[in-house]
């Protein structure tokens, strides 16, 4: 395979390769470098590359796996997306970021490895990732973005460390598997549709450090049996609750001075509300 290289960034590669070891001395793969190179299975990322700029293994759909080596401090957004046929990802230590849509879309995605030096994960990073089951975000992660795991359909466990301190729009919607997940004491605001349509989810814990819940955050939580909001929130949404129809009984903290539209409807389960 041929490449452009200018001034270390390699700009663009030609050929049907399969199999391509990016040279020594490149410090940054260019925005959409390999975008569409369909044939690409394997790529060797040398130690010295930094940055892994915008869409620059964008729709690689037979690229199967990666390593992403020490001195890469940054994934752009899009690098990886739809890359349909990539099972696992090592990020190994230096990544600090991961950029909006950064794996969106790679639908066989089952194992990814984050590095501790991750401190945020971007909007949709892993949008639609539908083999993912699991997830240990590392410590030093402050926000996870707007729709991060959205759609991870077979997302069963969450590992969310302390450092974590805002949990964005959307975040884990429609993550059909996921049954319980407990939020550190560190998250002080949670967005609109956070875990709406969480189908499975029954349980979760909320930390009394959140005093911001958005609107529809539980809506369509069908197997949801119990919360309880911390006292420190002052607000239910609009359509929080909306057809949580397991939800049996619920107490009104005293913080609450106001309740949105169509907070309850379709709990059709909800035989008893406390109100202060």
């Amino acid at each position: 395979m041929d490449f452009v290289i200018i001034d270390s960034v390699l700009i663009k590669c030609y050929g049907k390769d399969r199999d391509v070891a990016i040279p020594d001395g490149v410090t940054s793969i260019g925005d959409s470098a390999f975008q569409w190179r369909t044939k690409l299975t394997s790529i060797t990322i040398p130690d010295g590359v930094t940055d892994i700029c915008t869409r620059a293994f964008y729709t690689c759909s037979n690229l199967s796996s990666i390593t992403i080596p020490n001195s890469v401090t940054s994934i752009g957004d899009g690098a990886f997306s739809k890359c349909e046929s990539l099972k696992s990802i090592t990020i190994l230590g230096s990544a600090t970021s991961i950029g909006d849509n950064a794996f969106s879309g790679c639908t066989r995605l089952k194992n990814i490895t984050l590095s501790n030096g991750v401190t945020s994960i971007g909007d949709g990073a892993f949008y639609c990732c539908s083999s993912l089951t699991c997830i240990t975000i590392p410590d030093g992660v402050t926000s996870i973005g707007k729709e991060a795991f959205s759609g991870c359909s077979s997302l069963t466990s969450v590992i969310i460390p302390d450092s974590v301190t805002s949990i964005g729009h959307g975040a884990f919607y429609d993550c059909t598997s996921l049954k319980s997940i407990m939020l550190p004491n560190g998250v002080t605001s949670i967005g609109d549709d956070a875990f709406s349509s969480c189908k499975s989810l029954t349980s979760i814990t909320i930390p009394d450090s959140v005093t911001n819940i958005g609107d529809r955050t539980f809506s369509s939580c069908y197997s949801l049996k119990s919360i309880t909001l911390p006292n420190d929130v002052t607000s239910i949404g609009n359509y929080m609750f909306y057809g949580c129809s397991k939800l049996k009984s619920f107490t009104i903290p005293d913080s609450i001075t106001g309740i949105g539209h169509g907070a309850f409807s379709g709990c059709k389960s909800l035989t008893s509300i406390t109100i202060p």
